[in-house]
């Protein structure tokens, strides 16, 4: 009896804990993802009066003595308390760590003044990434998070190139080692 008294208190201890590391996992998740640039989405786009417009807006983050990646707007309209700038007509300029150069080109963006991140989508023209190694990418919306070095979308892209035309939903571009990812629905051309 004392035995089973013992596992019992030993299980109902061992839930509780088990319980608590749930929790504080998914805390800590739920709290990164508000931070992250997945999180921008077309409602994080604010629609009240800005602190400040600006034509000509361009932005340089520079990194050992080179420029490591650039964001130019024909217009930008800051909102300093949320830290974003709402962009208008944008060209993101990165270099992956061998050389490619990558253009994001999109109608309307917004950027992070604090985590350097970009999320661009599609009003009116399909957003564009032309890369200096002959391919184009088109899709809907794009997003570039700085920390990771990642340009990401789950939208719909479409990849050309001299060699190959593929289809897919979802993309995932690691700046750091080029790596290149199509999430699914994947289907592809060779061109001869």
């Amino acid at each position: 009896m004392i035995l089973n008294r013992k596992l019992r208190i030993g299980l109902i201890l061992f839930l509780a804990g088990t319980i608590l590391i749930a929790v504080t996992i998914t805390y800590v998740n739920l709290k990164k993802k508000v931070n992250s640039s997945d999180t921008f989405k077309k409602e994080s786009f604010p629609d009240k009066d800005a602190d400040m417009t600006m034509d000509n807006f361009h932005f340089t983050q520079a990194g050992q003595g080179k420029s490591d990646w650039e964001v130019k707007a024909v217009r930008a309209k800051l909102f300093k308390k949320e830290n974003k700038a709402v962009l208008e007509d944008v060209v993101a300029v990165f270099t992956t760590s061998q050389g490619v150069r990558l253009e994001l080109k999109g109608d309307e963006g917004l950027f992070n003044t604090e985590s350097h991140d970009i999320y661009i989508r599609k009003r009116n023209n399909d957003i564009k990434i032309i890369s200096s190694n002959g391919y184009t990418m088109t899709t809907d919306s794009l997003s570039w998070d700085n920390k990771k070095r990642v340009v990401a979308t789950d939208d719909a892209v479409l990849i050309e190139g001299k060699e190959i035309k593929l289809k897919g939903k979802g993309l995932r571009i690691n700046a750091i080692s080029q790596e290149l990812e199509v999430l699914s629905d994947v289907e592809a051309v060779i061109k001869k």
